[in-house]
């Protein structure tokens, strides 16, 4: 009975070992998303004749909530940041908020891969996640700089958005307005109430859908679709590391040839036979008394 058991568990070791290394693979093969350029269209430019919109030095996605108390310091900080310098784009990805809009959970579950409320992504590069961490937003502000490009020749005319693109593969168009707050006396100035999103290689697009009764702001967002892989920028040591460091699983699998995952299952395969002989000698001592009974 016990070499069976122990057969077997060799057979799911074999077995899990190139799953895990597979897996650390397509986790660490550096096909992350970016945010290549980012273009600010408001209303009074779609209202003009030639309207070309302009880039700012760092865009901050914020994702908060109307029923998150910690919430309220944070956006009264972001209030206070240079606007002609930094674009704020909020976002209520929870579905308790009135104002909750199914692609901005999309953005922050599957692409920003975030779990908490509040959490600012910065350049879609830098994370501050939680109340504390959140207050170091200029501090983080200030340790990145930016270089958005890509988006030649954008333009907006009878609805439709034109541009020229050799780099990425999908445009967004974030709608924002300003919103009333669910509770209290003030505004979200620039939250995420729809988006439209499009192949980079088309070149133009018909946005008419996001420009009725429009008095807020476009924000043009040039892509390399798929999973961010976001830094911490806080100073705190709980929160000072990469959430996905690629070089400490490569560094892993040089060091051992196997994957961190394999390496995990193999410890927990060690430790289960370990427990085996006892687990045996327990089962043994156990079906005595019956034995013995069906003798007499």
């Amino acid at each position: 009975m016990l070499t069976r058991v122990l057969a077997l568990t060799l057979v799911t070791v074999m077995i899990s070992i190139p799953i895990h290394a597979e897996t650390a693979m397509m986790d660490s093969d550096g096909s992350s998303a970016m945010t290549l350029d980012v273009v600010i269209i408001d209303s009074e430019c779609v209202k003009s004749d030639n309207c070309e919109g302009f880039r700012v030095q760092h865009l901050v996605e914020y994702y908060g909530a109307d029923w998150c108390e910690p919430c309220e310091l944070i956006e009264l900080e972001l209030d206070r940041i240079n606007q002609s310098e930094i674009f704020v784009l909020q976002h209520h990805p929870s579905v308790v908020d009135e104002t909750f809009l199914s692609e901005s959970k999309l953005r922050f579950e599957q692409e920003h891969r975030l779990l908490f409320i509040p959490s600012l992504v910065i350049d879609s590069k830098g994370l501050l996640t939680g109340s504390s961490q959140a207050l170091e937003l200029s501090n983080s502000l200030s340790m990145r700089t930016s270089n958005f490009s890509g988006l030649e020749n954008i333009s907006i005319s009878n609805g439709t958005l034109q541009w020229n693109s050799t780099v990425g593969d999908r445009v967004s168009v974030w709608r924002t307005d300003a919103v009333l707050h669910e509770s209290r006396n003030r505004t979200h100035p620039t939250l995420a109430t729809d988006v439209l999103q499009f192949n980079s290689s088309q070149s133009e697009a018909n946005i008419s859908s996001l420009l009725d009764d429009f008095e807020g702001t476009l924000v043009v967002l040039l892509e390399k679709s798929g999973t961010y892989r976001l830094e911490s920028d806080s100073t705190n040591p709980t929160g000072a590391i990469d959430l996905y460091d690629t070089k400490q699983v490569d560094e892993g699998e040089k060091s051992t040839g196997i994957s961190p995952g394999a390496q995990a299952t193999i410890w927990g395969v060690v430790l289960f036979a370990m427990l085996l002989p006892a687990i045996y000698m327990r089962t043994v001592l156990a079906r005595q008394p019956k034995l013995r009974s069906e003798e007499e």
